[in-house]
């Protein structure tokens, strides 16, 4: 869905800029006024009113037609058609419906967005023949499962995240249909404004406007309208003869009950009042979203700035600093004799789908590398050449990634870089320059010039990973990119904190993120907290094949450090997995009421793949590096499974612990040893090589009949000697092996002081202690 914004002068406009249908509104009226106006017009525009039965069936067998598969309906509220779950399916069979009251077992029945006991009074349908009153009206009437639909019932929506469901007492639509339940509201408030409150079908707040939800007005921004609406709202006007409003111009809510500012559709912003920047001030002040700028003299911004348009005129030189944020509503219009530049760190957001003319610079500092390392890159502007932005790159080292390959090699496709552009929204991986050290590590200062890109952009992305890119010169957030695009399930970020030897890299430089939160690669670095900067390529992983959608309103006011909104409320932890010399990668374990014990889309992560040693968590037999989970239960367990390279000495720690953590044990229970471990302190084991996806558990509460082993067991090396106390079993067994498994020592006893003789070498050893109850435990020691 879509967002855009509005406030108008009539002279300052045609008419033809705007749908004929809204001819006869005057918008310069705002607020209570021009609220009227268009209930007014969607009233007396209500021509022809449609029976429940079989109207409504008709209407929505038209309005709700997949536009890719006419024998398909999409179903509101759903979201996934191959989990094996036909109640949130979002397509259903076009004649699979529920006309009847029983045996509807995966057919489709009409809901009411609006639920009809809401209204006051409450909204009734009469059936064929019937006179048609709000509960017939197919503006608010969704095709829907018959069990989700009896799941909504007449519950009031409220604010939430991920996929639709039940928010306590009140109801969630869903991340890909809340701008769609927003609009219908406005819309059913106007149509019937003493029947259909908005207040009475959203929870919350009402700080924006007395009449309208905080939430509804919030939804209108931060999910745009789909080509879906659109078809839908053109559908509905040839069945009744009126249309939505806010599907039209989602910036109509903004004027008539203020918050948050939503795009103009029709872009025809008044501007009324101008200002210039002459090289010294403004000569009628600092403008706003409601006052057009004009640079003409040499400007250097001194913090973040609002306008409704920006001019760049004559030989004006303008930069954006590190950490400061524009914002413009309309568009960018750079003289062939200025120059505009974005520094690294800054942030160019646009709000209205406008085009841009003249050319900015953009500059982008990468990760610290060396001269065999890649970078994934996407562009902020058009038309900037591969070649042109790194010319010291060999030629035959520029990829686009290939999500149909089977292993490394064929995933990574050569691309002729002089004679090939950055498509727009598209990763391209890197080399460094060949004029690079190979020693010492160091940022290569990326420059894009061209046309800022704005508006929406619709990438192909196949089932499985792929290489896209931020179009903008602005960061966009990784949550809000989640949400929009509904088959995204993760996102993967290359770091460069271990670099290529010989061209091969040893470590996976991957972080990963989901909704829950981010782990960091193998190589350490920072946990990703959901911000992608401008010119930053990313991979994602997706469950079908299906267009990727960025849109103005996944570009926030943020700085390009860190950002994510985080929900201190979530009980998470990360677990590492490490050897004497490498680390080898991190998982996220989090409980949240968002999640389920199922895999849930945009919360659970997939691991990416590469060769070398992992932990992972399994759900479904797939290997996972984030998992969600419902809320917080100590009879839990988590499956953990390891994949092993060389045989050797492995450790499994905390990284962090956040909410109930902070405080509750975690155990990791080793099924190859039977020994349950307080995770407190580092749990070390020895591995052979191979695939154990049954090796460990993550358990809350220790069975009563096992020990938890390191409490009870002390290991102490001395001169010439290692001494193990064990205060309650007799010790039947030690093995001494160094770091890479090799066995040193052997020695049998039955006591509960053992002593082996081994002479000091300062090295890490690890012990294998068996008890005489046949326990195992390992410990680790410097000897």
């Amino acid at each position: 869905m879509k967002k855009y914004l509005f406030l108008l002068l009539i002279s300052y406009f045609s008419f033809a800029q705007i749908p004929a249908y809204y001819s006869s509104i005057d918008f310069t009226q705002s607020g209570n006024t021009l609220k009227t106006a268009l209930g007014n017009l969607i009233t007396t525009t209500h021509t022809t009113k449609i029976s429940y039965s079989p109207g409504v069936w008709n209407a929505l067998k038209a309005a709700d037609k997949n536009p890719n598969d006419a024998t398909k309906a999409i179903l509101v509220y759903g979201y996934n058609d191959f989990d094996g779950n036909t109640v949130n399916d979002r397509n259903r069979g076009i004649n699979d419906i529920c006309s009847g009251t029983s045996l509807c077992a995966l057919l489709w029945n009409r809901e009411h967005c609006y639920a009809k006991s809401l209204g006051t009074p409450a909204l009734v349908d009469g059936g064929s023949g019937a006179s048609s009153d709000a509960g017939e009206d197919a503006h608010h009437i969704r095709a829907a499962d018959v069990t989700f639909n009896a799941d909504r019932g007449n519950r009031l929506y409220a604010d939430g995240e991920g996929d639709a469901g039940n928010v306590g007492i009140y109801w969630y639509p869903g991340d890909e249909w809340k701008g769609d339940i927003a609009r219908m509201m406005m819309y059913m408030y106007l149509r019937y404004p003493t029947q259909c409150l908005a207040t009475n079908v959203g929870s919350g707040t009402t700080t924006y406007n007395v009449d309208m939800p905080d939430i509804f007005l919030e939804w209108n921004e931060e999910d745009p309208v789909s080509q879906f609406e659109k078809t839908r709202n053109n559908v509905l006007e040839g069945i009744q003869g009126n249309r939505n409003p806010f599907i039209d111009n989602p910036y109509l809510a903004t004027m008539i009950w203020n918050g948050p500012q939503s795009p103009d559709a029709w872009n025809i912003l008044t501007c009324p009042t101008t200002t210039t920047w002459n090289g010294t001030a403004w000569n009628n002040g600092v403008p706003n979203k409601n006052v057009k700028s004009i640079i003409s003299g040499n400007y250097t911004s001194s913090g973040n700035l609002d306008a409704c348009s920006l001019d760049i005129t004559g030989t004006a030189q303008v930069i954006l600093q590190t950490n400061h944020v524009f914002t413009i509503v309309r568009g960018i219009n750079v003289a062939s004799t200025a120059n505009f530049t974005v520094e690294n760190n800054a942030n160019l957001v646009q709000i209205n789908n406008s085009t841009n003319t003249g050319n900015i610079t953009v500059l982008k500092n990468s990760a610290n590398i060396l001269r065999l390392d890649y970078t994934a890159w996407s562009s902020p502007v058009a038309n900037q050449n591969l070649l042109s932005f790194s010319p010291q790159t060999l030629t035959n080292r520029f990829y686009t990634y290939n999500p149909g390959a089977t292993t490394t090699p064929t995933a990574y496709t050569a691309i002729n870089p002089s004679t090939n552009n950055f498509t727009t929204g598209k990763g391209y991986l890197i080399r460094s320059p060949n004029t690079w050290s190979a020693s010492t590590a160091s940022s290569y200062n990326g420059q894009f010039t061209g046309i800022p890109n704005n508006g929406e952009y619709f990438n192909p992305i196949q089932l499985g990973y792929n290489l896209v890119g931020n179009p903008y010169a602005a960061s966009i957030e990784g949550s809000h990119f989640i949400a929009t695009n509904r088959t995204v399930e993760n996102l993967y970020f290359w770091t460069h904190t271990s670099q290529a030897v010989g061209g091969i890299y040893t470590v996976n430089n991957f972080a990963s993120y989901t909704t829950l939160g981010g782990v960091a690669s193998a190589a350490g670095g920072a946990i990703p907290e959901g911000s992608i900067k401008p010119g930053q390529g990313f991979y994602l992983y997706t469950s079908e094949n299906e267009n990727v959608w960025f849109h103005n309103a996944l570009r926030y006011n943020t700085m390009n450090t860190q950002f994510f909104k985080q929900n201190n409320s979530d009980d998470k932890f990360r677990l590492n997995l490490s050897s004497s010399d490498k680390n080898y990668n991190q998982i996220l374990v989090g409980y949240t009421e968002k999640a389920t014990n199922d895999f849930d889309l945009g919360i659970d992560g997939k691991i990416f793949e590469y060769d070398d040693s992992m932990l992972y968590s399994i759900l479904n037999e797939e290997k996972y590096v984030i998992q969600g989970k419902g809320n917080f239960s100590e009879n839990d367990v988590v499956y953990l499974g390891l994949k092993i390279k060389n045989k050797g000495l492995y450790a499994v720690f905390f990284e962090n612990k956040e909410g109930v953590f902070t405080s509750q044990k975690v155990y990791l229970k080793d099924n190859s040893t039977g020994s349950i471990s307080d995770l407190s302190q580092p749990y070390y084991f020895m591995s052979e090589e191979g695939i154990f996806n049954n090796r460990f558990e993550i358990v809350y509460k220790k069975d009563k009949n096992i020990i938890v082993e390191e409490n009870h067991v002390i290991s102490i090396s001395d001169e010439n000697s290692i001494k193990i106390s064990s205060s309650q079993k007799e010790i039947s067994q030690v093995i001494v092996y160094d770091v890479l498994g090799k066995e040193i020592k052997k020695q049998n006893g039955n006591t509960t002081n053992f002593e082996i003789q081994l002479n000091k070498n300062n090295q890490v050893l690890l012990l294998e202690i068996t008890l005489k109850n046949g326990t195992k435990i390992l410990n680790k020691i410097i000897h």
